[in-house]
């Protein structure tokens, strides 16, 4: 709490020096936090629809992750609460959607007093010939070309905006995000409490329970979280499309909340307060499941930047390169990094069935993957900012919105036991052993 605490001292201080910046750093952590406790009811879920016996003993750590979810809707507010007055000027939705500010009109914000009315069509046809006619580099072209082909671009991209303007509006977008913030509270709050209850009354009558309403529950899950991430993610460049954004940032949490699922658990292990309810057997399967996530992960990653560079049109093109080329080249190095760090060494290293059972190593595994998802998830938000320069403002958002995070984690941990111990299926998981 007292991390938290601190954290929002310097989430304060941003409002006066850097309202603009704020915006994107308080998104990058509330993202973060976020995805755990979404990869956490993900895992839950899966649990119980595949009637997994073996990961009873590790579920409950799970659950306590998505607990405090309720929390999310308090920490939401620094991203949606405008502070105009006092001589202040933070608008984080202005800040972070450029669509915004037209969203509240209702109508596209021209580039251009003299064509507000022009028909982008013109412009842009303009624009085509002229590349046909003179195909010179654009540093070369006169200067009122270059200006005429860049408002081209703008009126081509108010166009796309105007295009999805029925789903790009203020008042249908928080609708969505209490929405969202309400089915996933919902779904937290049902599945721990026919958990900690069985506690008490060792009812099988729970379990069922659990299973029967887990498929609805993951199509519930499946399409908030699509849809969150095109809200918060994907529109923050409005212009750019991908249909297998939401399966992305899908993965992003899944493979997030393993890593953190095994470091944790070693550090409570470690405490002495599991006991051998979470032994190496265990510790060997969800190794197996870290290394799939990154597998899965990897391929589609890939494959959306592979379809990406294939097709070559620019207004697909242009989200990668704003983290390659564009922002000064500032990019290229953590873009680079997720490819070696996020895939080729975790994959190379996590392989071994013995490093799955060594747990120092598999713990480094997990640490890595923690530490490259929060370097993904500030690829995915800053770059919309500008050029890569980490700020102490970052920092301070990812601590506050973790910390208190965790301090709800934390005492669920002492209010709770730590293994579902009215389960059913208890004392299978307890004598689990890998083929």
């Amino acid at each position: 709490m007292y991390a938290g605490a601190l954290g929002f001292g310097i989430v304060a201080y941003g409002v006066w020096a850097q309202p603009d910046r704020l915006a994107f750093s308080y998104l990058f952590a509330f993202f973060v936090a976020l995805s755990l406790a979404l990869g956490s009811l993900f895992f839950v879920l899966v649990l119980y629809v595949t009637k997994a016996a073996w990961g009873v003993t590790v579920r409950r750590i799970a659950e306590l992750f998505i607990r405090p979810m309720s929390v999310f809707a308090v920490l939401v507010i620094p991203l949606i609460l405008p502070i105009p007055y006092f001589g202040l000027h933070y608008d984080p939705m202005k800040s972070l959607f450029p669509w915004w500010a037209s969203a509240q009109h209702g109508q596209v914000v021209a580039h251009d007093e003299g064509r507000a009315h022009e028909s982008p069509e013109g412009p842009l046809a303009e624009a085509r010939g002229l590349a046909e006619r003179e195909p010179l580099a654009l540093r070369e072209l006169p200067v009122a070309n270059v200006k005429r082909m860049q408002e081209a671009k703008e009126a081509s991209e108010a166009s796309i905006v105007d295009h999805k303007r029925p789903f790009l509006n203020k008042y249908f977008f928080f609708i969505r995000l209490i929405a969202y913030l309400g089915i996933w509270t919902w779904l937290a709050g049902r599945y721990f409490s026919w958990s900690t209850e069985q506690d008490r009354t060792k009812a099988v009558e729970n379990t069922a329970a659990a299973q029967r309403f887990t498929p609805p529950a993951l199509i519930l899950f499946a399409f908030t979280l699509t849809f969150f991430a095109f809200d918060w993610l994907l529109s923050l460049d409005a212009t750019w499309y991908s249909t297998i954004f939401g399966v992305y940032v899908f993965a992003q949490c899944a493979l997030f909340q393993m890593a953190s699922l095994i470091a944790v658990s070693l550090l409570i292990r470690r405490s002495g307060l599991l006991g051998n309810a979470v032994n190496v057997e265990h510790y060997h399967d969800m190794g197996k499941l870290l290394f799939g996530w990154i597998v899965f992960w990897s391929y589609i990653a890939f494959a959306q930047f592979f379809l990406t560079w294939y097709s070559n049109i620019p207004d697909e093109v242009a989200w990668f390169h704003k983290r390659w080329a564009d922002n000064g080249g500032t990019w290229i190095g953590l873009s680079s990094s997720l490819v070696v760090l996020h895939f080729f060494v975790p994959f190379w290293f996590l392989m071994s069935r013995n490093i799955k059972r060594r747990l120092p190593y598999l713990a480094a595994g997990a640490v890595c993957m923690i530490l490259m998802h929060i370097a993904e998830v500030y690829w995915i938000v800053m770059p919309n900012f500008g050029p890569m320069d980490p700020s102490l403002l970052d920092l301070g958002c990812l601590v506050g919105v973790l910390g208190i995070y965790f301090a709800f984690v934390l005492h669920g941990i002492e209010d709770y036991s730590l293994v579902p111990v009215g389960d059913p299926r208890l004392p299978r998981a307890l004598e689990f052993e890998n083929a």
